[in-house]
């Protein structure tokens, strides 16, 4: 669990792992450098249950280095991440788990993602379900179908993560990862079971992802591009989960999957809405704002998916 911050919220989300009926299990919270009362409620929480680990950095390494230094840390056979402000249902570790042990081929399960807005339900996370015997297939298959990526906090093998890591500090990291992933094997999505996640936070929009990463704020302008390379470069030459496909076979799924990432109402609201935001600013130009505003919210097309 990597924590900055968020003493408020942190005390819940220890709360409800520690609640799993699944009772074996290590809680690690990483704190990268909180200045609040993160450190006191954490050496509470690893005082009054020995199942609760903390680790602490002196200063705040982003959040990229802290999810790594997890990585690096879990002990168990099994492995999942947590958010500081979300929480589990009491069987979701129970549930993942024994889906995970019926299927061989599985390389990741997860509980349906259920979003949070001031306290009210406003939203359930995509499901993913990529279990085509063709590990490339299932690779475009997830980055043609992810928006939220609730699966990047589901259960796997220890030696998955392992093959995944390490987490890039790039925007999209959680795509590459979960596309990692799905090159070892099949993921899936329990519908009976939830992992509740408040909207906010570092990912509430991309101008404070890209802050978090320390990343150029042109990136803002195009972010689905930005990701699509990434994936290129992930998948067509730089991760050694991908290696054993050979160089040609690379670039070719490379292309694949930046092509499926790549959401297109999405990449053309990011680029004309500066031009329609400077037009507005003109006599008359309100008009044109609310019309634009109107048909862009009527498409979904100002969200990064």
């Amino acid at each position: 669990m990597p924590t900055y911050q968020r003493a408020a919220t942190l005390e819940r989300a220890v709360a409800s792992a520690l609640r799993q009926t699944h009772a074996r299990l290590e809680v690690v919270i990483s704190d990268n450098g909180s200045t609040d009362r993160t450190e006191e409620v954490s050496r509470a929480l690893a005082e009054r249950d020995p199942r609760v680990r903390y680790l602490r950095h002196d200063q705040n390494l982003g959040s990229t280095a802290n999810f790594n230094r997890l990585f690096e840390t879990c002990r168990g056979e099994y492995v999942m991440m947590l958010a500081d402000d979300d929480w589990l249902d009491p069987d979701y570790v129970e549930l993942c788990l024994a889906a995970l042990r019926a299927d061989p081929e599985a390389a990741l399960v997860a509980g349906r993602a259920r979003y949070i807005s001031e306290e009210r339900f406003a939203r359930d996370g995509v499901r993913h379900e990529h279990r085509q015997a063709d590990p490339a297939a299932r690779v475009v298959d997830y980055l043609r179908c992810v928006d939220d990526n609730g699966v990047f906090y589901g259960l796997m093998p220890r030696e998955v993560l392992r093959h995944a890591s390490p987490l890039p500090n790039v925007l999209g990291n959680d795509w590459l990862h979960v596309a990692r992933i799905a090159r070892q094997g099949h993921l899936r999505t329990l519908d009976e079971v939830r992992i509740h996640r408040e909207l906010g936070g570092t990912s509430a929009n991309i101008e404070s992802i890209l802050a978090s990463f320390g990343q150029p704020g042109w990136q803002v302008r195009l972010p689905q591009l930005v990701i699509a390379f990434q994936l290129l470069r992930d998948i067509g030459w730089a991760h050694p989960v991908y290696r054993d496909l050979g160089a040609a076979p690379r670039l070719v799924l490379g292309a694949r999957g930046a092509l499926a990432s790549i959401r297109w109402r999405a990449l053309a609201w990011h680029l004309v809405t500066p031009a329609v935001i400077k037009l507005a600013r003109r006599p008359r130009g309100r008009r044109v704002w609310a019309l634009y505003d109107r048909l862009t919210r009527a498409l979904g097309a100002g969200r990064l998916q």
